[in-house]
């Protein structure tokens, strides 16, 4: 570790600080601290990895609380996070993608959906709440329209509201063309990915873009 001043995490080795992991996302997680740039003993700036993942991360951090002097007395994990508060943490957890102009119910639904996608084990909750969002927004174009998933978008892409292209990329993602919600095995990450992104296209055909279009006619 590079330092300047002295600084409570050179007393130790193997320390561990709690926080969530900003790549798989596992909340309060042991990170280990492995480097560190100890300039300011007051606000040592640690290099960590995840356990869990692997994944590097860093964090800028500001001592609350002097530890006592024999780290053994700081318990058996060595974790420091009751010694030190987060002034800054890198990087930043990624946050939802939402289509401009969705009516506020599908949105909601969307967001869900969100908020489960980065987080591995929740491919299942994330998959169920994206079909939700697909057919609430096609209820909102077509209200009578009924079957499943990849039909339906197959016939607004034949109206001319969606593309034939998204139409055939339907037929390529196999949460659109069964009853996905009563599937036993949950959908894969690379199944899931494949139903965000559509999912994303046909919320943005359907309302971004049509909204877009009005304000711009509505311009002089």
């Amino acid at each position: 570790m590079s330092r300047s001043a002295p600084c409570i995490l050179d007393s130790i080795d193997m320390a561990t600080f709690t926080h969530q992991c900003p790549h798989c996302l596992t909340e309060h997680i042991a990170l280990r601290v492995y480097a560190g740039q100890f300039f300011h003993p007051q606000q040592p700036v640690v290099h960590l990895d995840c356990p869990k993942c692997g994944m590097p991360s860093a964090a800028h951090l500001q001592i609350i609380r002097a530890p006592g002097n024999d780290p053994r007395q700081w318990g058996e994990d060595l974790d420091v996070t009751r010694f030190f508060e987060v002034i800054t943490f890198w990087p930043e957890p990624p946050g939802p993608v939402i289509p401009e102009n969705m009516p506020a119910d599908v949105e909601r639904i969307y967001l869900q959906a969100e908020r489960n996608f980065p987080t591995d084990g929740n491919e299942e909750a994330a998959g169920t709440m994206y079909r939700k969002a697909l057919d609430v927004g096609l209820k909102k174009i077509d209200p009578d329209t009924k079957g499943v998933l990849a039909a339906r978008i197959k016939k607004l892409a034949a109206a001319g509201k969606l593309t034939a292209d998204i139409a055939e990329w339907a037929d390529h993602v196999r949460d659109l063309g069964n009853d996905a919600a009563h599937e036993e095995e949950p959908p894969t990450r690379e199944e899931l990915t494949d139903l965000r992104n559509i999912t994303e296209m046909v919320m943005r055909y359907l309302f971004s873009l049509p909204a877009l279009v009005q304000a711009r006619r509505s311009k002089p």
